[in-house]
């Protein structure tokens, strides 16, 4: 028997989508041609969801963003993951350690998705923020969980999701990647300089579940003069200790993992 969908939930859902991947909000027009919906069902929909709290109308102008629902939700599934629970102490040493924000990612789709940020005493800008996406490519978070998976995968990653450059530094060969992430998978340490945004060094380790699966990463980010400064191999290694940890508390075993 085929499955059978309900097609004004999956309108919803697409809706909610391209206003979370929008930069600002967006008119009735904009989303129907975004999604290929004529824009009185578009209406339709946004006045369900404005109801419920999931959509916000601007006041002055017909447009729309996510709303404060959404918001409520993710918190409740960030504060439900594990692995967010069991990160917290370390993410908070670290910070402290070094100074400097310090992320926690889950991989999703051939993608990362912060869902967890410590703090830098300092003021920094970055576009990391908890909830949203980042290509693997370019990230120390990504490039650690790319170096954990086989060959033939990593590259079926990198053809879908291309690896466009951000930087000047950024790169763009898959050949280069490749061996990069060799490197990476020997030392448990991946390092990101400013390949994802100018003047940003940062430092990332997988973290593992009881299956050997790297089910996410951990990073230390800042200015990259700073960075360098208090020591990028120290730094490193505290990040991949830390990793270790919190593997472990995950049911990981190097031991079982690495004989």
């Amino acid at each position: 028997m085929t499955e059978r969908y309900v097609q004004t939930l999956e309108r919803a859902l697409d809706i909610l989508e391209v206003l979370s991947r929008a930069e600002e909000s967006l008119g009735v027009t904009e989303i129907g041609n975004r999604i290929g919906l004529h824009k009185s069902t578009v209406h339709r929909i946004l006045q369900t969801l404005c109801y419920r709290g999931y959509v916000e109308k601007e006041k002055e102008r017909e447009r729309y963003r996510l709303g404060i629902k959404i918001v409520e939700l993710g918190i409740t599934f960030f504060n439900d993951l594990e692995i967010r629970k069991i990160a917290a102490g370390f993410l908070v040493l670290l910070a402290k350690s070094f100074d400097e924000v310090v992320h926690l990612v889950l991989p999703d789709d051939g993608e990362i998705v912060y869902i967890d940020r410590r703090e830098s005493s300092q003021v920094i800008s970055m576009h990391s923020k908890v909830g949203r996406r980042a290509p693997m490519h370019c990230t120390a978070v990504g490039k650690a969980i790319l170096s954990t998976l086989p060959e033939e995968e990593v590259r079926h990653i990198l053809k879908v999701k291309g690896m466009p450059g951000f930087t000047p530094k950024t790169i763009t060969d898959p050949d280069v990647l490749i061996k990069e992430l060799s490197e990476i998978r020997k030392s448990g340490i991946a390092l990101e300089a400013e390949e994802n945004e100018v003047g940003i060094l940062c430092l990332g380790t997988p973290v593992f579940d009881y299956s050997g699966r790297a089910i996410g990463a951990i990073s230390v980010s800042g200015p990259a003069n700073r960075i360098k400064e208090k020591g990028i191999e120290k730094i490193g290694e505290e990040i991949k200790k830390a990793g270790q940890e919190i593997s472990s508390k995950l049911g990981y075993s190097y031991y079982r993992h690495n004989i």
